[in-house]
């Protein structure tokens, strides 16, 4: 638990550092690509990108286990709905005040340092989550 803690406690520091960076410098490419990074070693270094994993098709279809078109239609909506207005919002000029967006809401979002803290903290969480995700699957998974 300390050690998960004080993971957080990193990840969030650094975080909020690298996002007060100016954005588009060496520096601020160099803190994007060192997660990238240690992410990719870390999915090697745990067999993750190894061709030799077994049947990794079985593998997804037993985790969708009773996934159909029925149970997702509602997320699919969702995702045809946010589609539906970034085409709308980009076909009137891209800055259209009836029509919100996913792209202008990021735009509001990275004014603020706190902001892109966010963003980056959440992009760190997924990436993280699929790593502890792969780290605590059952040894029958693994072959």
């Amino acid at each position: 638990m300390k050690r998960t803690a004080f993971g957080v406690l990193v990840a969030v520091t650094y975080a909020w550092w690298a996002t007060g960076i100016a954005p588009f410098t060496a520096l601020s490419y160099v803190l994007v690509a060192v997660p990238v990074t240690a992410l990719v070693a870390s999915y090697a270094a745990m067999g993750a990108l190894s061709p030799h994993r077994g049947d990794i098709g079985h593998h997804y279809r037993r985790c969708a286990g009773d996934a159909s078109l029925k149970n997702v239609a509602a997320w699919l909506a969702v995702l045809v709905g946010a589609a539906a207005l970034e085409t709308a919002g980009l076909a009137l000029g891209g800055r259209s005040r009836s029509v919100p967006t996913l792209s202008t809401t990021v735009d509001h979002l990275l004014v603020t340092h706190v902001g892109r803290w966010l963003l980056f903290v959440a992009w760190l969480w997924v990436g993280a989550t699929a790593l502890l995700r792969l780290g605590h699957r059952p040894r029958d998974e693994e072959s």
